[in-house]
Formats: structure tokens, sequence, C-alpha cells
């Protein structure tokens, strides 16, 4: 049977492709062979990271954007697999660094390029999101990327060559209102083994965007790094000379790090010899080349030109799944019935029959042994075939089921009426309908309550504004929506780890050490988390737009919050609230005196009813806190230092080390002691007596603060005495006494005992003091 003519015509184009394609390929690889220390050449794996910003809010740019575009399209021709981001936004930097992340391998080649703004804040380089709005230095982390965490990522990778390449030093408005933490450019940054690092121009100095379609410097970079057989170290030697010379030597590239190897962009080899190849390296060749294609077109035509290759069977099988009932191809040329073949093709039908089988485990998908079995209906393998077909059928039962499960555990996970609604809709005859359905009535009744109890806490603002001579009306939705815009939140990724307090950390608290026991491992899935705990500034907002009393405003006998005396005691304070704590305070610190059940009112306004922001399960709030440590502390205490150091001390001792707490944590201190004669603290000073400002101490290994120390974390979780009965998955517990509610993370005033990952503390919902806030968790949609 003929092919039509356009069907025929691009087959011989493609022949004649692959004939080409063998010509070039077997003398390099000759070349290759007889090389000792091989450049790079097409089985390397090549990804890169290619990033532009230019639509900033505060200040947009011009070239980036075409920068990373014509990167792009270079570095493709180069073989890189690309992750392309333009116009970078911030929710958006996770990920896509967990899909470049996902592409790399060990031995890769990782390249990041980045043009568009760059600062630098205490010798740390960050590249701002789009959307950034930047107006202090504690803004710049949570509203960019930070190239150390690129770094990072390269090297946890174990990629082989890491090349990092930023056109970044542009000048920017940022830092006008910043202290002097904050510097001009991008700061020098020491490259880890295999890495190499060119910037535009020298750590400090500014850059300059350029006056054409590039940056000076991507221009130089474009024009450089395809020319064949030039080591990338001279590549980039060569690049500072262009962009030297392009702005009369005001501009100067800068390169950091150092490779263990050569790495070349393109190689270039000797004369090419020009070989015949054999029948069967044709054959290969061409199915080689059809499979890096990967069209219908191209498998017909292999089989147009080898009908009886050693690979028809698979290139049926490949054609097979590609072609639909809407686009027929053209039938490959059939072989002779299997009674007219001679004996020496029924041989070669029987490789044919194992060449598939090969193909087919390979891909090991139900598509594939369905069309094995069509193929070859009395074949060798298909008892094997039916069988596998068979356990395929159950795995996609079982995945099924899987998929039901995460589905009801999310709903479970974000407990609202809304999410079991959603499961419902999903699985309306689930494994777990008439549980969802049950959980969607409680959530519907609980929600209905907080709503209830919030507006019994509002004040008649319309008697307020008369009083007042008619206030300017409020809009609360407004204020709402800008609350949310404000949040910044810590996407965290899934992931296992041991719950609990281990054997062997115990302190001199047994009560403390047996509520974090007994030890076991918990399954969290992907939510997120505030990079700080909720502020004072930001509390405000709900309480203006609401006119919302907290429990410690309101007239009676409650009225008040704990506020610490002289000699480690906590007493209710009857003037004491969210604004006058019993310590100074700026908009900057945790908003404390504030209930559980206050934060479900406020809950409640900020997500306009039901909505995805809450407050963490425990088990989320403790894999967070230790974010990837099992010690007891996030920070070292090898030898059970704090154990042995502070047993019922009274701080102060000479002759006792001074603890690493006050490094990393805001404790029970010197500080405290001096200020209240606080009986048991850290042998050391912090510098901070009470409540610091959010962020004064360092971030964890997940990038939050204050997850120890600073003030108590509310959480959504039930009290129950210790973790027997906790469920293996990260979900809230709400049996138990729900009168009472999980605190963690210890405060300013927690003795060693609840200065760890694992201790846990109850407070009844309506309790208030001056060392218990919140922050907030999200589960993500």
């Amino acid at each position: 049977m003929l092919l039509p003519r356009h069907f025929e015509a691009l087959a011989m184009r493609f022949v004649f492709l692959v004939r080409m394609l063998i010509a070039a390929a077997l003398p390099l690889s000759l070349h290759a062979l007889g090389q000792d220390a091989s450049p790079s050449r097409s089985v390397e794996h090549r990804v890169a990271l290619v990033v532009g910003n230019a639509s900033y809010v505060q200040s947009p740019l011009k070239n980036p954007v075409n920068d990373a575009r014509a990167m792009r399209d270079k570095l493709k021709r180069m073989d890189f697999d690309v992750v392309m981001r333009e116009n970078l936004k911030a929710r958006d930097i996770g990920g896509a660094l967990r899909e470049f992340r996902s592409k790399l391998r060990p031995g890769s080649i990782a390249l990041f390029f980045y043009a568009g703004h760059g600062l630098q804040i205490r010798g740390e380089n960050y590249l701002p999101a789009v959307d950034a709005e930047i107006s202090s230095e504690e803004d710049v982390p949570h509203q960019s990327l930070n190239v150390n965490t690129v770094l990072n990522t390269m090297e946890d990778s174990k990629s082989g060559v890491n090349l990092v390449l930023l056109d970044a030093c542009r000048n920017n408005p940022f830092t006008r209102g910043f202290r002097s933490g904050a510097g001009s450019g991008l700061a020098r940054i020491q490259a880890p083994s295999g890495t190499l690092i060119h910037y535009a121009t020298r750590p400090g100095s500014v850059a300059e965007d350029g006056d054409g379609a590039n940056g000076t410097y991507t221009a130089a970079l474009l024009a450089q790094i395809d020319e064949k057989g030039v080591p990338i170290e001279q590549a980039l030697k060569r690049v500072t000379v262009r962009v030297k010379n392009a702005t009369k030597g005001k501009q100067e590239p800068w390169m950091e790090g150092s490779l263990t190897g050569d790495f070349y962009f393109i190689i270039t080899g000797p004369a090419q010899i020009t070989i015949q190849p054999s029948p069967v390296d044709a054959d290969a060749a061409a199915w080689q080349a059809a499979e890096k294609a990967n069209t219908a077109a191209a498998y017909q035509a292999y089989l147009s030109e080898y009908p009886k290759g050693l690979y028809a069977s698979a290139a049926r099988v490949k054609l097979a799944s590609l072609t639909s009932a809407s686009e027929p191809l053209p039938a490959a040329p059939a072989s002779p019935p299997a009674t007219t073949r001679p004996k020496s093709e029924t041989v070669v039908s029987e490789d044919r029959d194992t060449a598939l089988w090969q193909q087919v485990q390979a891909s090991a998908t139900r598509e594939y042994y369905e069309t094995y079995l069509r193929e070859f209906p009395r074949g060798k393998y298909v008892a094997l075939a039916r069988s596998e077909l068979k356990r395929l059928a159950a795995q996609e039962k079982e995945q099924q089921a899987q998929l039901e499960r995460q589905a009801w555990e999310k709903a479970q996970q974000i407990n609202s009426e809304q999410a079991y609604q959603s499961y419902l809709a999903e699985y309306p005859k689930g494994t777990y309908a008439a549980l969802a359905q049950a959980a969607e009535k409680k959530a519907r009744k609980e929600a209905t309550m907080a709503a209830a109890q919030g507006k019994l806490a509002i004040r008649d603002q319309k008697s307020v504004d008369e009083r007042k001579g008619g206030a300017e009306k409020k809009n609360p939705n407004e204020a709402r929506q800008a609350a949310i815009r404000e949040l910044s939140l810590a996407r965290l990724s899934a992931g296992e780890y041991a719950m609990g307090a281990a054997a062997d950390d115990t302190t001199d608290e047994a009560e403390a050490d047996e509520a974090a026991r007994p030890q076991h491992n918990v399954k969290v899935g992907n939510f997120e988390l505030a990079y700080y705990e909720v502020t004072v500034a930001h509390f405000r907002k709900f309480v203006d737009a609401t006119s919302y009393l907290t429990e410690a405003e309101r007239p009676g006998r409650t009225l008040g919050c704990h506020i610490p005396r002289s000699g480690g005691e906590f007493t209710l304070e009857r003037s004491a609230n969210w604004r006058a704590p019993g310590y100074a305070q700026t908009d900057s610190h945790p908003v404390v005196c504030v209930s559980w059940n206050d934060v479900q009112a406020y809950l409640h306004w900020l997500n306009g009813g039901a909505g995805p922001y809450r407050l963490p399960s425990e088990a989320e709030w403790e894999f967070a806190a230790r974010a990837g440590t099992v010690t007891p502390r996030p920070w070292s205490d090898a030898g059970n230092f704090f154990a042995r150091v502070f047993q019922q001390n009274k701080g102060g001792d000479p002759d006792q080390p001074p603890s690493r707490a006050c490094r990393n944590a805001n404790v029970a201190d010197e500080s405290l002691k001096k200020a209240m004669a606080w009986p048991v603290v850290h042998n050391c000073s912090d510098g901070q007596a009470f409540s610091s400002a959010g962020g004064y101490f360092g971030r964890n290994g997940f990038s939050l603060y204050d997850m120890i120390g600073n003030v108590g974390e509310w959480t959504q979780d039930c009290w129950n005495p210790n973790h027997s009965g906790a469920p293996s998955d990260a979900r809230p517990r709400l049996g138990g006494d729900c009168s009472q509610r999980v605190v963690r993370g210890g405060s300013w005033s927690s003795t060693p005992a609840y200065i760890r990952s694992a201790a846990r503390q109850k407070n009844p919902a309506s309790y208030r003091a001056s060392d218990l806030g919140f922050r907030l968790a999200k589960t993500p949609s």
C-alpha cells in the first residue's frame, strides 16, 4: 500500500535526517572515546532555572524578561531542560524551586540565570519578587528568592556542575529606608565546591540595564557562551572583557568559586570522518531518532523504512498509543502472513515478540500490555501480560482509594463545612461519606457558634460614632482584604517525622516529660505557616474593623490578663489587655493577652466566615518547629546539655557554661531574673526580659521565626494528657478536654523544660496571658 504524497515526502525527509544524524554521531563518538578528559557531551543531563523579573510594583525594568527569554532559547539549543519563570511573584517562588529540584539528579549540570532587581542584607543576596512591597529589611526575606536557597537546592541534588549567572545588580529603590545592614549591589558568596557564580558586576557595585533589547551583561553572555570548544571559565572571562568594553570600564563582571572539572557549553572535535553505517546500526539509529521525536509521523516514517525492523513491533505500539480515532494515519506496510513466512522469518517474528515484550515491560502501562495482546494474541508472554493487567487494575483501584483517603484527610485537616462539602461533591458515595455528612453538620454548628460569639463581643459602633461626633464609617471587608494581603506564609512540603520526646529527652520536670510522650511517627501534608507570630499591628486591623472586645477587655469578673509578678508567678491584672500587656511593646511585637476564643473570632473575620486560615494542629506545629532536626531543641545540645546544666539552677552560676538558648530564642534568662527575680532561668542573657519584636532572633531551618520562645502559641487541638491514641497524620485532635487547648513553643518566661520542640502545655480556651499569642496556618487550595 502506497503512502499519500505528503506522508511519503515526510518519510523520505525523516530517513534523510536519520542518515545525516548517524554520519554526525559516529565520528563524534569516536572522538569522545579517544580522549581521557572528556568535555561536556550530549549525554550530560542539563537543567536550567531561568527567571526574568521586570514588572515590579515599585520600580519596573525594561530588559529582564527579554534577557530571560533569549537565555532560555539559547540554553534549549544547547540541550538544557529549562524551567522558565517570567515576572515571578512571591507566592510562586517555592513552586519554581520545586520544579527545578524535581528535574535535577546526581551528576546533573545545574544552571541558574536571573535578570532583575537584586539586593543584599547582612551578607545575603535576595532577588525580589515583582509583587514585593518592601519598606524595611524585615520585608525582604519573605518576598524574595534567596540566592543561598538556590545554591542549597543544587547542592542537595548532588549535581555535578553548578553555574549561577546573576544579572541582578541593577540600581533599585528598595534600600532607601533600610538600616546600615543593607548595601547596594550584591554581596560576595562563599560558593560551595563545584559551583561557579558570575555576577554582572563587582560585588557591591551596580550594573546597567542596557539601551538595547537586552541588558549589557546578558547581551555579552548570549554572544559568548555558544562559542565552540571554550571552557566555561574562559567563556566568562571573555564576557567580562565584552562588558568592560561596552561600558568603557564602568562595569566589570565578577567570578566566584570554581569547578572540579572542565565544562563546555558546546564542544568541538576533529574533522569528521564519514562512515557508512551497517544496516543494524541504521535500524537502531532510525529507531532512536523516532523515539526522540516521539510523534505519530516519526514512528510511521520508521515503519515505512524498516517494516520488518528490530523495533517494528515497538513502533506499532507507540503509534497505536499516539494515534487517535479522529486522526487516522495510513497503516504501515504489513508483514507477510505467518503461514507464508519462511523459517527465517518465523525466527524474526519470535524476536519481534521478545523485542516488543521488552518494550512493554519498560513502559509497564495498561495500554502497552493491551497492545501486546492485540499484536501477539498467542505470544510467549500472553499469560504474563494478563497477570500484569490484573495487577495494574488492582493498583489503580488502590490509587483511587488513596486519593479518596487524601481528600478525606484534607477535609479533616481544614475541618470546615466547606471542606466536607467539597469531599462529598467529589465522593458522594465514598467510603467516608457518612462521616463527612456528620462532620459537616458539626462544623456548621461550630461556625455558627463562633460567629455568634464574635457578634456578642462587638461594640455597638453606631453609638460609639455618635458619641465621637460621627466617626467616619469603616469598610470591614476592605480592611479584611488589606490584612490578608499583608500576610506572609511559608509553604512547607509534606513529610514524615518522629513527634514527641524521645526516651532520653528528659528534664527535671516529670510532668512536662510525660505530656510529650510516647514518641510516634506522623505524616504531615503540604501546608502553609506564617513566618512570624501575629503582630499587634495586624490584630489591631481586626479590632478596628469590627470594634471587637477581647475577653480581657469585657467588663465582668474575668476582666483583664495574666501578667508576671516578682518571684515567677502570673496573676490576673484587670487593667491589662492586648494593648497594654504589662510591658512596653511596639506594632512589630507579637500580640498577647488573647484567648483561644479571641483567636477563633479573629479567624472568622479574616476568612469572611469559613475559609483556609486557621490555627496549626500541634503535629503541624512541631513539624515546623523541628524543621528537620531530631534533637530536643533545634539548636545543638549534644550530651543533654540543658538537663545536665540546669536542673533547678537559679541562673547566673559562674561554674556553668553559658546556655546556647539565648543565641537562638527569647527565653527565661538573666534579663528576666534581673527584672522580675525569676527563680529558674537559662544561664545566659538574650537582652530581652519580656517579648521581643518578630524576627529579632534568627530563623529556623524552614525560615520561620520565634517557633521556640518569645510567646507561647495556641494550636487547634483539644488537650490530651499525652500522645497515646494520637493519629498518625497531622490533623488536630478534637477529642479530649476541649475546654482546654494545647499551647506550644514556650515563651520569654519559660524554663528549660519547656524550651523544647516536643514540649506541650495546656490552658483554658478563655485564658489570657502576656506571654501567650498565636501564629496563622493555612491549607493550600
